[in-house]
């Protein structure tokens, strides 16, 4: 996030864009701070951070802003600092000195104040004893669920808790260990004794833990083991909305599967996080086009085991990293373009520092240690630079990744297809769809009333216009978001923004050395 230079973005005191969103906000503040202004640190130190710049007013029947500036930037900069450290205003001081600067616009003031995002373990931060969280362009109030998500979160290891002394190997499917102990010795990672029983073996690999607060010297399924080996009757009873499920579909299109692995379904009555993998990721494999693609030199490309790779680090890294007391479960889709995986839990770590591989931050460690006993996920922090270099590789769609903060979740998009070119794709195009196209490019955004009153439309008015917009959102030329009653159009970010992240790696990896 940086500061903006509003004599880049406009020529007079009004503008459109960049619009209120869900890392941008603006406040009036003429001569006093807002207390919404504190509602807004708290919602961007919950989420992803953002800016907030004080002295724009916002005219949402125009959809525009002006920049009226602060009378007393000063006074207010001061009082910025002050609420900072007071507790009964803000529950943690977060603001520094360099994450507030105050700019100049003619003869205006404007001060700009960065957000930066809390780390997940020291979240939440409240104002006024309230915790808000940022979605779309707007604040508001989190929910209990949101509560009980950011108590949990604040914790290292979620899945390492004992679970009463009730829950036994009896609530573990035998099925499930055999296969395990079998892969051991099969990758000779480790070598588990024929005379090693189920219940010694677990004990070594850590699903039963000893009780070490009360003395007992008792033995306790964790919860990690009971969600990765467990009968799904008895993973329901410590985890009632645990749910997994693989979707196939034979179009991009189609509303209904053609193939189906579902927890609790009559056809996987004892579904676990093991059995789940087992089972999908063959799917996964197979469900990968293995066409002949040769490279420059004359030899065969290796997009079938980039891309089959990829797809197992993106549903593995979905089991590791899901919060499995959630609304909602774990769903894997599979279409002929797309994988796409979406798992409870947002992300630990920035989207940045996924693609990059810089850290990694597990929200269920015996998990991931399970995984990586058998040689699965065997990097930490390798998998968003896996999925990112395949498509990168073999000139795929770039990934998509986006994090739901109302409903606490992380979705991954990984593209089957072949990127195309952006120039021989617009020629493609009818006329109508190249004039809205470049419309919004020289305006930015619009509305569809502002493109059917455009004095150089002559291809329609309201129906037509808008059917075209929804196709060009459809095949991701435009996106859109509603702003008031209305839906505003822009051009789709999504590729610009990807090859800057792959041009920043490049620049670490061969230049900042």
């Amino acid at each position: 996030m940086t500061f903006l230079d509003f004599q880049e973005l406009t020529s007079s005191n009004t503008f459109k864009t960049p619009a209120e969103s869900e890392s941008i906000e603006y406040k009036e503040a003429s001569w006093k701070l807002p207390k919404s202004f504190w509602e807004t640190v708290s919602s961007f130190a919950n989420t992803a951070g953002g800016l907030i710049v004080l002295g724009i007013a916002e005219d949402k029947k125009a959809h525009e802003y002006s920049i009226i500036g602060v009378d007393n930037p000063e006074d207010i900069e001061t009082q910025i600092f002050n609420d900072n450290n007071n507790p009964s205003c803000l529950s943690k001081p977060i603001i520094q000195n360099q994450d507030v600067t105050v700019t100049n616009f003619k003869d205006k003031k404007l001060i700009q104040v960065i957000i930066h995002a809390e780390q997940y373990n020291a979240r939440p931060i409240t104002a006024f004893g309230k915790a808000y969280i940022r979605t779309g362009d707007g604040d508001r109030v989190a929910t209990a669920e949101q509560l009980k998500y950011f108590t949990v979160e604040s914790q290292n290891e979620i899945d390492t808790h004992l679970l009463p002394a009730s829950y036994t190997i009896d609530d573990l499917d035998p099925k499930s260990i055999k296969e395990y102990r079998d892969e051991l010795n099969q990758k000779g990672i480790i070598t588990v004794s024929e005379n090693t029983n189920n219940q010694e073996f677990l004990y070594s690999i850590g699903v039963f833990r000893k009780d070490r607060i009360s003395n007992s010297n008792t033995y306790h399924l964790t919860d990690g083991g009971l969600l990765f080996f467990g009968k799904y009757i008895s993973i329901t009873d410590r985890f009632p909305r645990f749910q997994l499920d693989y979707q196939k579909y034979n179009s991009d299109n189609s509303t209904n599967w053609v193939d189906r692995v579902s927890a609790g379904d009559m056809n996987f009555p004892s579904l676990n996080i093991f059995s789940f993998y087992n089972i999908v990721s063959e799917k996964l494999e197979n469900s990968v086009p293995d066409p002949f693609i040769q490279d420059e030199k004359l030899s065969r490309t290796s997009y079938h085991g980039d891309l089959v790779s990829a797809a197992k680090e993106a549903l593995v890294n979905c089991l590791m990293h899901s919060y499995y007391d959630g609304l909602v479960g774990v769903k894997i889709v599979d279409r002929p373009s797309y994988f796409e995986f979406t798992n409870p839990g947002t992300m630990r770590v920035s989207i940045e520092s996924f693609l990059r591989g810089q850290y990694s931050s597990i929200r269920n460690t015996e998990i991931a240690s399970l995984f990586r006993r058998i040689g699965i996920s065997e990097t930490a922090a390798s998998g968003g630079p896996r999925i990112f270099n395949a498509a990168i590789k073999n000139k795929l769609n770039n990934p998509e990744i986006s994090v739901d903060y109302s409903m606490n979740t992380t979705r991954i998009r990984i593209w089957k297809s072949f990127a195309t070119n952006n120039d021989t794709e617009l020629e493609k195009l009818s006329d109508l769809e190249k004039f809205i196209i470049s419309t919004i490019k020289n305006k930015t955004s619009a509305t569809a009333n502002e493109i059917v009153n455009d004095p150089n439309n002559t291809f329609g008015k309201q129906t037509v216009i808008r059917h075209t917009l929804n196709s060009l959102v459809n095949q991701k030329f435009l996106v859109k978001q509603r702003r008031g009653r209305s839906f505003v159009y822009s051009l789709n970010p999504q590729n610009d923004y990807l090859n800057q992240v792959k041009h920043l790696k490049h620049l670490e990896d061969n230049i900042l050395k």
